[in-house]
């Protein structure tokens, strides 16, 4: 319950900062190879312990990159950690990273697939707003604010990068998020 509340005011604190344009990202060069692994550890232990399929996929030549890594940790966080709540025993879970190079610029591609519950076509428009949350196929136990999904794009349109989803209900969801970064 304390984990809750704390992980609630956080996230209306962020919400409320993001919202203000008072989040300053910081810039630091930093290992992203290193911070995806032990971003992920966590949720590889998670996958264990409740029977799920967790993979992590990869494909970056250039390491060092110049960016906010607790910021891209935030993001990732809030996407994974929505997969795992949304699935079930046996369900599949992937973070797959590639680089690439896009009008003179490096780019990474971040997807996060799940083979879990989906959302429905009516509530994808609505998945970006403050609070939303879809109840109405028997998720209303799960705990959760409906605030990560508009701070994970409120802070990938300040780090210059696209968000994109695909769902199905019943059949699961995919986020594809891509930002340039420059590598050191």
């Amino acid at each position: 319950s304390g984990r809750q509340l704390l992980e609630l005011i956080n996230d209306i604190l962020d919400m409320s900062r993001l919202e203000q344009g008072k989040i300053a990202l910081n810039y630091q060069e930093f290992n992203l190879l290193e911070s995806l692994e032990s971003m992920t550890a966590a949720f590889r232990v998670q996958a264990e312990r409740e029977g799920k399929h967790f993979q992590t996929v990869f494909d970056i030549r250039s390491k060092r990159i110049l960016g906010d890594s607790f910021r891209i940790s935030q993001i990732l966080n809030n996407l994974l950690s929505n997969a795992f709540k949304f699935t079930g025993k046996g369900d599949e879970i992937s973070l797959q990273v590639k680089q690439f190079e896009s009008m003179g610029s490096v780019k990474y591609q971040f997807v996060v697939r799940d083979t879990g519950l989906g959302m429905s076509e009516e509530f994808l428009p609505h998945l970006f707003e403050p609070y939303a949350r879809e109840t109405r196929f028997g998720v209303k136990k799960v705990a959760g604010t409906g605030l990560g999904m508009p701070i994970v794009k409120s802070l990938v349109t300040q780090m210059s990068g696209q968000v994109y989803v695909d769902s199905k209900l019943g059949e699961g969801t995919t986020f594809t998020i891509t930002l340039p970064f420059i590598t050191a």
